[in-house]
């Protein structure tokens, strides 16, 4: 294989953000503290700690006094066809005006788009149509919006979105990578090489070991800090850093198993350092 361009690596986990998945029970500001604490440059988050932050009236001065950016707001849900109603998903779910409010205020580059919990069944005309609605919405705001896949949803797997982004036929529509998803839905390193530069817009990873055959799957949780686990991450990592090394990873690791926050970022800042530098650098 020949040489790629990597990013450096710094004594800052640059091109690395820390996702409010890891962290879901910090509030926006809070989560900004955390990850520059410990290394992080940029957070995602979700519409409802955009909503909530700012009934405070110096909200924004603390989240600028952090030194931290937000990068993605993390996810517009209940939108496309098939997908339970948004109230279901409680009280930190927005609609699209508010997604793309959150975005524009924060100064966030992407809204990520999924299917989560959606109906499988739903045709692709049907979502593709959807698709290109948001699209032009999120083009006239100033921003983009990446589409995760999910297995068991009407977006199933990388191919489905790569298709929608071709029905879509715009340049403010890209991929959601969840290296989780990808390996769930069976997906492997080789698929990544035929993507082209600026079709991945989004990545998150977490580290995975393979379930056995009696284990029960449980949303949003069980993920590992990256390069914990038997999945093949740091391949996936540097296969994408391969088609666009600008892309930003975000940490998403769901776990039940929560702690103190401080101590939980830390311990994903230290395993980020070791995975970039003993798995994917190496």
């Amino acid at each position: 294989m020949e040489s790629i361009a990597m990013p450096q690596l710094p004594k800052r986990l640059d091109r690395t953000s820390l996702c409010w998945g890891s962290v879901p029970e910090a509030g926006l500001v809070e989560l900004a503290a955390l990850a520059s604490r410990h290394g992080f440059p940029e957070i995602s988050v979700r519409p409802g700690h955009y909503i909530h932050a700012r009934e405070a009236e110096d909200w924004l001065e603390r989240l600028a006094a952090t030194g931290v950016t937000v990068g993605v707001i993390d996810a517009l849900l209940g939108y496309l066809p098939g997908s339970p109603h948004s109230e279901e998903f409680g009280n930190d779910v927005a609609e699209l005006d508010a997604c793309l409010e959150a975005a524009v205020q924060l100064g966030a580059r992407t809204l990520n788009v999924a299917h989560y919990r959606g109906d499988p069944t739903v045709g692709f005309d049907q979502m593709s149509e959807a698709v290109s609605e948001i699209a032009s919405r999120v083009e006239h705001a100033g921003v983009r919006c990446s589409l995760e896949f999910i297995p068991g949803t009407g977006i199933p797997d990388l191919e489905t979105v790569l298709r929608l982004m071709e029905e879509a036929d715009s340049s403010a529509v890209g991929v959601m990578f969840d290296t989780w998803h990808h390996i769930r839905v069976g997906g492997t390193s080789s698929e990544l090489s035929a993507l082209e530069t600026g079709q991945v817009f989004e990545v998150q990873i977490s580290g995975r070991r393979t379930p056995s055959a009696t284990d029960e799957y449980v949303p949003m949780t069980g993920r590992l800090a990256p390069g914990q686990g038997d999945a093949p991450v740091a391949e996936l990592v540097r296969e994408l850093w391969a088609v666009d090394a600008e892309l930003v990873l975000g940490l998403e690791v769901f776990t039940a198993e929560r702690g103190e926050m401080d101590m939980r970022v830390a311990h994903l800042a230290g395993a980020t350092r070791t995975f970039l530098t003993e798995e994917v650098f190496s």
